[in-house]
Protein backbone atom coordinates (compact mmCIF):
# COMPACT_ATOMS: atom_id res chain seq x y z
CA UNK A 1 0.00 0.00 0.00
CA UNK A 2 0.92 3.37 -1.10
CA UNK A 3 2.00 5.95 2.02
CA UNK A 4 -0.65 8.25 -0.10
CA UNK A 5 -3.04 5.73 0.80
CA UNK A 6 -2.32 4.74 4.13
CA UNK A 7 -2.99 8.53 5.03
CA UNK A 8 -5.76 8.69 3.11
CA UNK A 9 -7.27 5.85 5.52
CA UNK A 10 -5.66 7.70 8.49
CA UNK A 11 -7.69 10.60 7.99
CA UNK A 12 -11.05 8.68 7.43
CA UNK A 13 -10.68 7.02 10.54
CA UNK A 14 -9.74 10.19 12.75
CA UNK A 15 -12.86 11.91 10.53
CA UNK A 16 -14.70 9.01 11.37
CA UNK A 17 -13.88 8.64 15.09
CA UNK A 18 -13.92 12.28 15.15
CA UNK A 19 -18.58 11.82 13.99
CA UNK A 20 -18.49 9.15 16.80
CA UNK A 21 -17.12 11.05 19.67
CA UNK A 22 -19.32 14.06 18.51
CA UNK A 23 -21.92 10.94 18.72
CA UNK A 24 -21.08 10.67 22.86
CA UNK A 25 -18.47 7.78 22.06
CA UNK A 26 -15.58 7.96 23.99
CA UNK A 27 -12.57 9.07 21.98
CA UNK A 28 -10.36 5.61 21.89
CA UNK A 29 -13.06 3.55 21.45
CA UNK A 30 -14.39 5.46 18.29
CA UNK A 31 -10.88 5.39 16.81
CA UNK A 32 -10.64 1.03 18.28
CA UNK A 33 -14.03 0.66 16.14
CA UNK A 34 -13.38 2.75 13.06
CA UNK A 35 -9.48 1.12 12.87
CA UNK A 36 -11.29 -2.46 13.04
CA UNK A 37 -13.80 -1.69 10.15
CA UNK A 38 -11.33 -0.23 7.85
CA UNK A 39 -8.70 -3.06 8.72
CA UNK A 40 -8.60 -6.09 5.70
CA UNK A 41 -9.83 -8.93 7.96
CA UNK A 42 -12.13 -6.92 10.43
CA UNK A 43 -9.54 -8.51 12.78
CA UNK A 44 -6.83 -6.87 15.15
CA UNK A 45 -5.38 -8.13 18.67
CA UNK A 46 -4.57 -4.80 21.29
CA UNK A 47 -0.90 -4.46 20.44
CA UNK A 48 -1.37 -4.18 16.60
CA UNK A 49 -4.36 -1.54 17.81
CA UNK A 50 -2.21 0.51 20.16
CA UNK A 51 0.91 0.11 17.52
CA UNK A 52 -1.33 1.32 14.53
CA UNK A 53 -3.17 4.17 17.02
CA UNK A 54 -0.53 5.35 18.55
CA UNK A 55 -2.38 4.38 21.80
CA UNK A 56 -1.20 2.86 24.78
CA UNK A 57 -2.25 -0.98 25.47
CA UNK A 58 -3.76 0.09 28.38
CA UNK A 59 -5.89 2.67 26.56
CA UNK A 60 -6.71 -0.03 24.15
CA UNK A 61 -8.12 -2.92 26.49
CA UNK A 62 -10.36 -0.22 28.00
CA UNK A 63 -11.50 1.27 24.51
CA UNK A 64 -12.59 -2.69 23.59
CA UNK A 65 -13.54 -3.23 26.76
CA UNK A 66 -16.40 -1.00 26.01
CA UNK A 67 -16.86 -1.82 22.70
CA UNK A 68 -17.37 -5.40 23.61
CA UNK A 69 -20.21 -3.81 26.23
CA UNK A 70 -21.94 -2.12 23.79
CA UNK A 71 -21.56 -5.19 21.20
CA UNK A 72 -20.08 -3.04 18.36
CA UNK A 73 -17.27 -5.66 18.41
CA UNK A 74 -16.37 -9.41 19.76
CA UNK A 75 -13.49 -11.42 20.97
CA UNK A 76 -11.72 -14.20 20.03
CA UNK A 77 -8.59 -15.92 21.14
CA UNK A 78 -5.67 -16.50 19.02
CA UNK A 79 -5.58 -19.99 18.20
CA UNK A 80 -2.27 -21.25 20.10
CA UNK A 81 -2.11 -18.29 21.50
CA UNK A 82 -3.36 -16.70 25.33
CA UNK A 83 -3.70 -13.24 23.45
CA UNK A 84 -7.32 -11.98 22.26
CA UNK A 85 -8.40 -10.05 19.06
CA UNK A 86 -11.34 -7.90 18.78
CA UNK A 87 -13.50 -7.92 15.64
CA UNK A 88 -15.41 -6.47 13.80
CA UNK A 89 -18.08 -8.10 11.20
CA UNK A 90 -21.46 -7.53 10.37
CA UNK A 91 -23.33 -8.72 13.68
CA UNK A 92 -22.55 -5.06 15.41
CA UNK A 93 -25.20 -3.11 13.49
CA UNK A 94 -27.82 -5.53 14.22
CA UNK A 95 -26.86 -5.80 17.85
CA UNK A 96 -26.81 -1.90 17.75
CA UNK A 97 -30.30 -2.01 16.37
CA UNK A 98 -31.89 -5.09 18.05
CA UNK A 99 -30.00 -5.17 21.79
CA UNK A 100 -30.89 -1.76 23.20
CA UNK A 101 -30.94 -2.07 26.82
CA UNK A 102 -33.73 0.49 27.29
CA UNK A 103 -36.19 -1.74 24.91
CA UNK A 104 -35.34 -4.99 26.66
CA UNK A 105 -35.75 -4.09 30.45
CA UNK A 106 -37.78 -0.81 30.11
CA UNK A 107 -40.54 -2.63 29.41
CA UNK A 108 -41.06 -4.52 32.38
CA UNK A 109 -40.54 -1.37 34.46
CA UNK A 110 -43.03 0.80 32.61
CA UNK A 111 -45.26 -1.63 33.22
CA UNK A 112 -45.07 -1.71 37.37
CA UNK A 113 -44.83 2.21 37.21
CA UNK A 114 -48.29 1.89 35.43
CA UNK A 115 -49.44 -0.64 38.20
CA UNK A 116 -48.22 1.37 41.09
CA UNK A 117 -49.91 4.70 39.91
CA UNK A 118 -53.27 3.76 38.91
CA UNK A 119 -55.74 5.59 36.77
CA UNK A 120 -53.69 8.74 36.49
CA UNK A 121 -52.17 11.07 33.84
CA UNK A 122 -48.38 9.73 34.70
CA UNK A 123 -49.60 6.45 34.19
CA UNK A 124 -51.42 7.48 31.12
CA UNK A 125 -47.57 9.07 30.41
CA UNK A 126 -46.10 5.62 30.87
CA UNK A 127 -48.29 3.79 28.89
CA UNK A 128 -47.81 6.17 25.98
CA UNK A 129 -44.00 5.27 26.53
CA UNK A 130 -44.88 1.17 26.33
CA UNK A 131 -46.67 1.57 23.28
CA UNK A 132 -43.94 3.93 21.89
CA UNK A 133 -40.80 0.60 23.22
CA UNK A 134 -43.29 -1.38 21.71
CA UNK A 135 -43.70 0.29 18.34
CA UNK A 136 -40.23 0.09 18.03
CA UNK A 137 -39.30 -3.24 18.64
CA UNK A 138 -41.60 -4.09 15.94
CA UNK A 139 -40.39 -1.89 13.73
CA UNK A 140 -36.62 -3.25 14.42
CA UNK A 141 -37.50 -6.66 13.75
CA UNK A 142 -39.43 -5.73 10.42
CA UNK A 143 -36.77 -3.10 9.84
CA UNK A 144 -33.81 -5.72 10.09
CA UNK A 145 -35.78 -8.14 8.03
CA UNK A 146 -36.01 -5.80 5.44
CA UNK A 147 -31.94 -5.02 5.71
CA UNK A 148 -31.18 -9.12 5.33
CA UNK A 149 -33.25 -9.05 2.18
CA UNK A 150 -32.15 -5.70 0.51
CA UNK A 151 -28.53 -7.66 1.80
CA UNK A 152 -28.78 -10.81 0.13
CA UNK A 153 -30.25 -8.74 -3.16
CA UNK A 154 -27.61 -6.24 -2.86
CA UNK A 155 -24.83 -9.56 -2.95
CA UNK A 156 -26.68 -11.12 -5.90
CA UNK A 157 -26.42 -8.13 -8.23
CA UNK A 158 -22.77 -7.83 -7.43
CA UNK A 159 -22.42 -10.90 -8.18
CA UNK A 160 -23.31 -10.57 -11.06
CA UNK A 161 -22.01 -7.82 -12.30
CA UNK A 162 -18.42 -9.14 -11.68
CA UNK A 163 -19.45 -12.19 -13.86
Amino acid sequence: MRQDEIDEIGGFIERFASTLADAGFPRLAARVFATLLVSESGRMTAAELAEKLHASTGGVSGAVRYLVHIRLIRTERDPGTRRHAYVVDGSWYEATVTANPFLERGEADLREGIAILGDSPAADRLNETLELIQFLRDETRAMMRRWHEGKAELRTRRTARQA
